[in-house]
């Protein structure tokens, strides 16, 4: 009874720490009285919560506030240049690093190509790779944030499944967090871009929103009555394996005809080779094959073969989110994903297809909408550190003095 009650107290406190925190970052600069005010604390627990802030460094004071003819009151602020963290997006094949300040300004940012060796023992590999970014000096580092596309425990940073490199319980985050000694956020990349395009891109205005992410898999993220869908099992928001097509390809997976051997960039740049060489004598001016981004750029320029594709495309990706459409209702549709280069073409396509597909009550309100941040891969996985801080988890631990200094 006394461990459920004491965790109760502890977990309060880390809520007062984060709600203090998330008005300073919104407003900018309060006085005591006005975190107060805000925060519905009490005077004192404000006095007692700033002090600390003060002492580790998140928070300086800014000048003095002229309201009324009482005693001036001292304005705090977010010190947003006393602790850095590294965002990060594993790829298949590579890593995209960035640093950050608190405030989200970019710091530095670089891509390591994994070599063939590299990859054959990834996680040591990508410990170097850390380590050859990082500045020598004058670094505090306050956590590490990365995403990944695959199926990911967010609370123990294991990973289940990493398909690209066949990797199954891998222990990603523990690992990281014992070399670099700071915490350690890991999330599946989906998760992670529908997280950031509420809270700063496409779906911020939006109580209901759908992103769909094509690359060489299918992820769905969820926001519903403002809240993200989320469950502690990785598999939420995998539609890769959907079936399709009953006796099409074999999927990786086992099963035939999944949604992944049909849509995603490597199908569709597959379909591309397969019908440039039927077609041969009629298209000889077309390169054999291409990447997605030129494939949408052949499109773009006319293309009938190109166009022809990503409307066989649009139909099958339609045939995938109907039910959820049916289902969730959304008010945007959000898609991520190199297709997106050819939005014009795309999106017109789409909603055609749905059109055939839902009754025109759904698509009174949806709108059709390319992601904010997919030519970024680090700014998204920054938003679990915002998180972190505003919910007091990483605030505390900073406190604690929890950080890596160098």
């Amino acid at each position: 009874m006394n461990e459920i009650v004491k965790g109760s107290i502890d977990l309060i406190r880390q809520l007062n720490y984060g709600l203090v925190y998330a008005s300073l970052e919104e407003h900018k600069e309060l006085s005591r009285t006005d975190l107060s005010r805000l925060t519905g604390l009490s005077p004192a627990s404000i006095t007692k919560i700033t002090r600390e802030l003060l002492d580790g460094g998140l928070v300086v004071p800014c000048g003095e506030s002229s309201v009324g003819r009482g005693r001036r009151q001292i304005l705090l602020r977010i010190n947003e240049r006393r602790f850095q963290f590294l965002s990060m997006r594993l790829g298949r094949g590579y890593v995209d690093m960035a640093l950050f300040d608190l405030a989200g300004r970019s710091l530095a940012r670089h891509r390591h190509q994994f070599s063939d060796g590299e990859r054959g023992d990834l996680l040591p590999s990508l410990i170097q790779a850390i380590e050859a970014f990082l500045p020598k000096r004058a670094l505090r580092l306050a956590c590490i944030a990365l995403c990944l596309p695959g199926q990911v425990e967010r609370h123990s940073g294991m990973v289940r499944h990493f398909p690209y490199y066949d990797l199954r319980n891998w222990p990603l985050g523990p690992t990281l967090e014992q070399a670099f000694s700071v915490p350690v956020l890991v999330s599946g990349d989906v998760r992670t871009w529908i997280q950031a395009e509420r809270e700063w891109g496409a779906a911020k205005n939006c109580a209901d929103a759908v992103l769909v992410f094509v690359h060489n898999d299918i992820g769905v993220g969820m926001v519903v009555n403002g809240q993200l869908m989320e469950s502690e099992s990785a598999m939420l928001g995998d539609l890769s394996h959907l079936q399709l097509e009953p006796y099409g390809q074999r999927c990786y997976c086992g099963g035939f005809g999944c949604a992944c051997t049909l849509v995603t960039n490597q199908a569709l740049e597959a379909q591309y080779r397969e019908l440039r060489e039927r077609m041969a004598d009629t298209e000889s001016d077309l390169p054999e094959s291409v990447t997605i981004r030129e494939l949408c750029e052949l499109a773009l320029a006319g293309n009938n073969l190109c166009q022809d594709i990503l409307h066989q495309a649009a139909g099958r990706l339609a045939r995938v989110l109907a039910n959820l459409i049916c289902l969730l209702n959304p008010g945007k549709l959000l898609l991520g994903g190199e297709i997106t280069r050819a939005d014009r073409l795309l999106f017109p396509m789409l909603h055609q297809a749905l059109a055939s597909q839902l009754p025109a009550d759904y698509l009174v309100r949806l709108q059709i909408e390319s992601t904010h941040f997919y030519e970024d891969p680090t700014k998204p996985t920054s938003v679990q550190v915002h998180k972190a801080l505003r919910d007091g988890s990483l605030l505390l631990e900073l406190l604690r003095g929890g950080s890596g200094e160098s």
